[in-house]
């Protein structure tokens, strides 16, 4: 029988880590005099953050952490608290926010919500994202009420007579989101929701053709950040079917692996998280092809 390694598609960057990344690699040659502070991790890929770092780029936590005035600081693709960014315009020589567009959306979501008189707010999310940690930031900052969980046995009993708003953290799982907010809808609703799902696009096509396809697959090889909220998304779904699951930042972590487990199975697929750069991708590839695979697409219908 044929060995098979499937590429599943979409796969590599994202348009909002491409966005950032790029938009970075602009920064630093408009900039090419200044110190350019970036907060926290651009994405979420080691190998991403030690290039720019090579190339001068200091990675903080907190614009505390920045010594001088004189400085370019970049907000990572994770989004910033706004009342943050606001001290930062007032304090830097220069500041750009580099935040996908989808966890932009989540902001706006929010002030919307501050003009409709809404105050009190359901996130689904995970405590440690940083996603979750400026949003919440951003709520509490006005005074406002926010309940932060991710899972449907976790939703606050409140008074279901004050005005509520519910919202996600773009990265999470879109089935469990959808339905999380299914059950927030039964006890609370006249809860506000996006009019289009907080979890982004692409989280949704990564999560959707791995979940479409689990019966075609004996293993699969899971590629993504350690700290990437969307790759443990992934791995999660595979180890919840009970499918022998590899999960690592490159080829590297896939080889700490018992090289008899990586080939005891005939099909296999390898996904990754929208924060892995193509070459990673490649490498796994061209290391199941050295072993005797054919490799194979498997695209998103």
């Amino acid at each position: 029988m044929w060995k098979v390694v499937y590429y599943l598609t979409p796969s590599s960057f994202c348009f909002g880590v491409e966005r950032s990344i790029n938009e970075l690699n602009r920064i630093m040659a408009s900039h090419s005099w200044d110190t350019i502070f970036c907060v926290h991790a651009l994405v979420h890929n080691p190998k991403v953050t030690k290039d720019f770092e090579c190339r001068g780029v200091v990675f903080v936590e907190s614009i505390d952490d920045i010594e001088t005035d004189d400085a370019a600081v970049v907000f990572s693709a994770h989004g910033i608290n706004r009342v943050i960014l606001d001290q930062a315009k007032k304090r830097f020589k220069a500041v750009y926010n580099l935040e996908c567009p989808f966890v932009s959306k989540v902001y706006q979501e929010v002030d919307v919500s501050f003009v409709a008189w809404i105050s009190t707010f359901f996130y689904i999310g995970k405590a440690s994202h940083q996603e979750r940690k400026n949003v919440v930031e951003y709520i509490h900052a006005k005074w406002w009420t926010v309940y932060v969980f991710q899972s449907k046995d976790q939703i606050p009993i409140i008074d279901a007579s004050i005005p509520l708003a519910a919202l996600s953290q773009t990265t999470m799982n879109y089935a469990q989101v959808c339905d999380i907010v299914s059950e927030i809808k039964k006890h609370y609703p006249h809860v506000q929701l996006p009019s289009v799902s907080d979890v982004c696009r692409a989280t949704y096509e990564r999560q959707a053709i791995v979940s479409d396809n689990l019966d075609k697959f004996d293993a699969f090889v899971v590629i993504g950040g350690r700290e990437s909220s969307n790759s443990k998304e992934l791995y999660d779904i595979w180890v919840q079917h009970k499918k022998k699951t590899f999960y690592g930042e490159s080829l590297h972590d896939i080889l700490q692996y018992p090289q008899e487990k990586l080939f005891s199975c005939d099909t296999v697929a390898v996904t990754w998280w929208a924060s892995t750069p193509a070459e990673d991708i490649k490498a796994i590839f061209d290391f199941y092809r050295e072993h005797g695979y054919e490799p194979k697409v498997l695209s998103l219908k």
